[in-house]
């Protein structure tokens, strides 16, 4: 019994401790933002080609290339950001859906 409360415990603060890192300790993924219907998306694909940001449906592009939806806290992390654009972002969580959404801490055009 203790060894299954003590468990618990450690899945409890190994979550609390996940959710809540900063910036500089949340992972960073590389890719290209893709702006369409009031949506912000990641294309982590290499072989991702810019003009299908402005060229392509958000169904085509999920056919044609890896997307993750981007889940952004204020309209100014996006700022200087162009749909299309390769960045670097860093985050706490990604939740399981589909697409996969990413809960977003920073984002930095490269």
């Amino acid at each position: 019994m203790s060894t299954i409360l003590l468990f618990i415990v450690l899945l409890f603060f190994f979550s609390e401790y996940s959710t809540n890192r900063s910036p500089n300790q949340a992972t960073i993924l590389e890719g290209f933002i893709i702006m369409k219907d009031g949506e912000v998306y990641l294309v982590e694909d290499p072989d991702f080609i810019q003009d299908d940001a402005n060229k392509l449906s958000i169904q085509e592009l999920r056919r044609k290339y890896h997307m993750s939806k981007l889940w952004i806290k204020g309209v100014g992390t996006l700022r200087g950001i162009k749909n299309g654009q390769k960045v670097k972002v860093w985050y706490s969580e990604i939740l399981e859906s589909y697409p996969g959404k990413i809960k977003v801490t920073k984002i930095e055009s490269m």
